[in-house]
């Protein structure tokens, strides 16, 4: 392990006890749940907790959460209170779907997130990275949010992958629209959990139905034009939409397009912007270790390789993103609803209970990790990680509903990374605090100021 490494990334103070329940949903609580986590629960392998009618357990054993995700995983569903939550923007897609709908959407999808598929997107990563890193000289001071600069290259990514650079889904208009329908999806609402929509008045709520409404019609209005189109371009929806076309009615691929074309433009960016965020936050603050990332990065990049083959030249790069999404998961809890009685950890689970999985927490648990709560990409070194347990690292969850992205988002991620580095020293803006606050995913609260330097 490297030993050198002598700052303490920054996380939530953790509660002596667990508050009582009704504390979740007021105040800065309701807005960030990574408040609400005692310092008992990153030491225990299993939590109990009662929230109105509903039984939750909270499962940070390796061993149980490969029970409830891959061994026993067709007795555990998407529960219905992440339905109605998410129900309403993600319809019937391939994150809500289950059974044998989940089995088809999945099985006609796989052929687009084949690697060879996502090599041909790769180019698409590059240039956008180099493009935006062409701006960075002209702002003043050196100074960058780390954070919006790395959302704007990964909506324009999606943007040009998913739909062509088509303008109504890309601009800087749809980009606040989908930030505020994640906000007010994430926000702990009473409405959701006791089934009373009218409770959802939150200023958040609101923009979140308006984002959500926004959103819907201009995908609505794309996907119609594209169905239209004798020659489509050969981006992911036309794909998306033409396999759907295969087994079902034009009105019944349009919809299931819809419903999994806004799952890709909301999750698709925000998750990778954010694992490129905290990697260039933990970077910032490490300067060896990004001496020696970015080192990896020119050597790779000027190598005269292939997108994908640059990319296969990364592994210390994909080490640090991979601390960084251990340390700051882009998706910090998994849930599932019990369709049959079990047993986890020893304890009783009945049908109707949830079964939580925090990667949050599993991934910064006292048993699991020497320094749990400390920066080191030899973590993921090829000797360390083969002794890792399966289920002990999931930021993209596990089992036959992991995330089908996840490739495509670590060779997004890599070779933005690997561009920036390449070309600029960071260092960070010591006026501004660092605070992680998480909603659909995991974010630094105010964005992430930094300094940026050209490399010689």
């Amino acid at each position: 392990m490297n030993q050198t490494l002598d700052f303490k990334p920054v996380y939530p103070p953790r509660l002596e006890r667990q508050l009582p329940v009704w504390r979740q949903f007021v105040g800065e609580m309701r807005r960030n749940p990574l408040l609400n986590w005692p310092q008992e629960a990153f030491e225990q392998p299993y939590w109990f907790r009662r929230i109105a009618t509903l039984r939750y357990h909270l499962v940070s054993d390796p061993d149980a959460i490969g029970h409830v995700l891959l061994t026993n995983a067709a007795s555990y569903a998407k529960p219905r209170i992440v339905k109605r939550l998410f129900g309403s923007m993600i319809g019937e897609g391939l994150f809500l779907a289950d059974g044998d709908s989940w089995k088809d959407q999945r099985r006609l999808m796989a052929p687009v997130f084949t690697p060879g598929a996502i090599a041909e997107f790769a180019p698409i990563f590059l240039d956008v990275a180099k493009r935006s890193a062409d701006q960075w000289p002209q702002q003043p001071d050196g100074r960058i949010d780390a954070s919006a600069e790395a959302v704007r290259a990964t909506f324009d990514v999606i943007g040009q992958a998913l739909f062509s650079g088509e303008t109504a889904l890309t601009s800087d208009e749809a980009s606040v629209h989908i930030h505020s329908a994640l906000a007010g999806l994430a926000e702990y609402r009473p409405g959701v959990l006791f089934g009373a929509p009218w409770l959802d008045r939150s200023p958040t709520a609101r923009r979140g139905r308006a984002g959500q409404k926004y959103l819907l019609a201009r995908l609505t209005e794309f996907i119609r034009a594209r169905q239209a189109d004798p020659a489509p371009p050969a981006d992911f929806m036309s794909r998306i939409i033409a396999a759907f076309a295969k087994t079902r009615s034009p009105e019944q691929a349009a919809k299931l397009s819809l419903d999994n074309a806004v799952t890709f433009l909301v999750a698709g960016h925000e998750t990778t912007a954010n694992a490129i965020t905290w990697s260039l936050y933990l970077l910032s603050r490490s300067p060896a270790v990004q001496e020696r990332a970015a080192t990896e990065a020119k050597a790779a990049l000027a190598s005269g390789s292939s997108a994908d083959q640059i990319a296969a030249r990364l592994p210390y790069v994909r080490m640090v993103l991979e601390e960084a999404m251990r340390l700051y998961p882009p998706v910090h809890r998994i849930e599932r609803e019990a369709l049959a009685d079990d047993v986890i950890c020893g304890r009783a689970v009945r049908k109707g209970d949830v079964v939580s999985i925090w990667p949050w927490v599993v991934h910064r648990h006292a048993a699991l990790w020497r320094d749990p709560d400390g920066f080191d990409p030899e973590n993921f070194g090829p000797q360390v990680k083969a002794g890792h347990h399966r289920f002990q690292y999931i930021p993209f969850g596990a089992g036959p509903r992991v995330c089908i992205g996840a490739q495509f988002a670590m060779i997004e991620g890599a070779l933005i990374l690997a561009t920036w580095l390449a070309r600029f020293r960071f260092s960070p803006d010591l006026d501004h605090a660092v605070f992680p606050t998480a909603d659909v995913s995991l974010r630094p609260q105010g964005g992430l100021p930094v300094r940026v330097a050209p490399r010689d």
